[in-house]
């Protein structure tokens, strides 16, 4: 059976292990000293969902071909709080100015940095998920005092608001919601990103 964890060739040597659970068994105690975990699992090229995994487990490894693995550590998630933080400050450092990017017909301008915030808040969303699986490391976030859903309960009505501005061409309200709603809830998640990571 060949082994692929992250997308390289693992040169792991198996002894005593017959099934599929014993494989992942050794593995996941190998991640936990590393502060690491499984996130996903493919066999054969079939992605396992996580009601399949108990019927899978007791696979014979003399069946499988290719085992791959993806992992994430606690460092992999501070590192990518860390890049998004910088990414935060370019779109809060954007987002002022695209109500006069439309006035001038700098569309293409604006509509990039409305696409960075929209990428950015979808990865901080997706990295604050993988983080819960390090509940000891990351379980208690807090942005503006607020439970990282709360925050996103008060972010998105302003959010909405702000799609309608940009569909109704309402440039000073773009540039309101954009300059005195988003980019201090945004400069208070950065806040929260660099305490993560201190």
């Amino acid at each position: 059976m060949e082994i692929i964890i992250n997308g390289l060739k693992a040169d792991i040597t198996l002894d005593t292990e017959k099934t599929l659970g014993d494989v992942l068994r050794n593995f996941e105690l190998e991640c936990s000293r590393n502060n690491a975990t499984t996130v996903d699992i493919t066999i054969d090229g079939e992605t396992i969902r996580a009601d399949q995994f108990d019927s899978v487990t007791a696979r014979d490894i003399d069946h499988i071909h290719t085992l791959e693995l993806t992992t994430v550590s606690e460092k992999d998630i501070l590192d990518a709080f860390k890049q998004l933080s910088t990414v935060f400050e370019t779109v809060i450092s954007e987002l002022p100015h695209i109500s006069v990017q439309f006035q001038n017909g700098q569309d293409k301008l604006a509509v990039e940095s409305i696409k960075n915030l929209a990428d950015s808040i979808a990865h901080f969303c997706h990295i604050a998920t993988l983080a819960m699986l390090f509940p000891g490391r990351f379980g208690d976030i807090h942005i503006a005092n607020m439970t990282v859903p709360d925050f996103f309960n008060e972010l998105s009505p302003l959010l909405t608001e702000f799609e309608n501005a940009l569909k109704n061409n309402d440039t000073v309200m773009i540039g309101d919601i954009a300059e005195y709603e988003i980019c201090p809830r945004l400069e208070s998640l950065v806040k929260t990103i660099h305490n993560i990571t201190i």
